[in-house]
């Protein structure tokens, strides 16, 4: 009986230990719905992200890195921008222009940043979105769904998690990246169909994965945040098509995909991930994962009614789909346990 009534005291601590060690005592439905959201502030920055095209090195462009700064700031959150020069494909030289003749043009880009610093934590998880829209010739991308509705919806999952920092198990950078579009028609035609054979997407986010440092097998953020390891990244981007429909990424690290995919059962019944295939996405999460940081891209690539067309604009957007795609971010970071 000793031995019986000891063993059962052993394992009634190992549940209690269990218990409280959970990342997640409760549901994580349960969880993500105290967390808040304000529809009103999403729908007010969606406007002034839409008003206007902005593709990279525009004016437009410009002016939305100083709202974007401005709206963190207001946050409380440490804000800095990095304004860096990019070459970029000439359009207006084909391959049958003198081969003297110069094919690249410079832009100004700038990414911003904002932290949300969490005392006693010593790591960091990436959020990120890109706020350029795409150039069309001699037609107007508002850019509503990609991505202003990810731009949008990062400043409101920042205020939201920022009411409840306590409860986060790492600090957070929110990036709002310049030039992921292409500023030729097509994403590949600047290495296979233009002459200064270039890669040309992904400027800023392959600006600021160059800038990341290995620290004790890691990867650590650049010295001017703090240079903390990076835990993961989440990027966000064309999240605001009514009933949207998360891609299933290859490009995307396999756990944090279970993870979602997880949660997504849990808090919504699986409805945001009901596709069957899955296909690698190249986003701005990709020159990060090239560097070994596991990354996970919620886009839905489904629905490309509206893409790189006149008719991505404000009133094709579902406040409800952002919201949902916010809460499975901000999930997949309540739901990680504190290394």
């Amino acid at each position: 009986m000793y031995w019986i009534a000891l063993l059962a005291l052993t394992l009634l601590g190992a549940f209690c230990r269990g218990k409280h060690e959970s990342k997640n005592q409760n549901p994580p439905a349960l969880s993500i719905a105290n967390v808040p959201w304000d529809e009103g502030k999403l729908l007010a920055h969606l406007k002034v992200l839409t008003a206007s095209e902005h593709p990279m090195g525009s004016a437009r462009q410009a002016e939305l890195a100083l709202y974007l700064k401005a709206q963190a700031t207001e946050l409380g959150l440490e804000v800095s921008t990095d304004t860096f020069k990019v070459q970029v494909p000439d359009p207006s030289v084909t391959a049958a222009s003198s081969v003297a003749q110069k094919t690249t043009l410079e832009l100004s880009l700038t990414n911003v940043y904002a932290k949300l610093t969490v005392p006693q934590r010593s790591c960091l998880i990436m959020l990120g979105s890109h706020y350029d829209s795409k150039r069309l010739e001699g037609r107007v991308s508002l850019g509503a769904n990609d991505s202003g509705s990810s731009s949008a919806a990062l400043i409101e999952i920042m205020r939201s998690l920022a009411s409840i920092k306590s409860e986060l198990p790492c600090s957070l950078m929110a990036v709002w990246f310049d030039g992921e579009e292409a500023y030729l028609p097509e994403w590949s035609d600047g290495e296979t169909r233009h002459p200064s054979a270039q890669v040309d997407h992904l400027y800023g986010s392959r600006h600021l994965a160059d800038q990341l440092t290995s620290c004790g097998g890691k990867l650590c953020a650049p010295a001017a945040w703090g240079g903390d390891p990076l835990l993961f990244m989440i990027h966000l981007d064309m999240i605001g098509m009514p009933s949207a429909q998360l891609s299933r990424d290859m490009n995307s690290d396999s756990a944090l995909l279970k993870r979602a995919r997880d949660l997504d059962k849990a808090i919504f019944g699986g409805r945001l991930y009901t596709g069957t295939r899955s296909i690698p996405v190249e986003d701005d999460h990709l020159p990060f994962a090239q560097r070994g940081l596991a990354t996970i891209d919620l886009i839905n690539f489904e629905n490309l009614s509206t893409w790189h067309t006149p008719a991505d604009t404000f009133e094709s957007l579902s406040p409800q789909s952002i919201k949902e795609i916010s809460q499975l971010a901000m999930a997949l970071i309540l739901d990680t346990a504190t290394p």
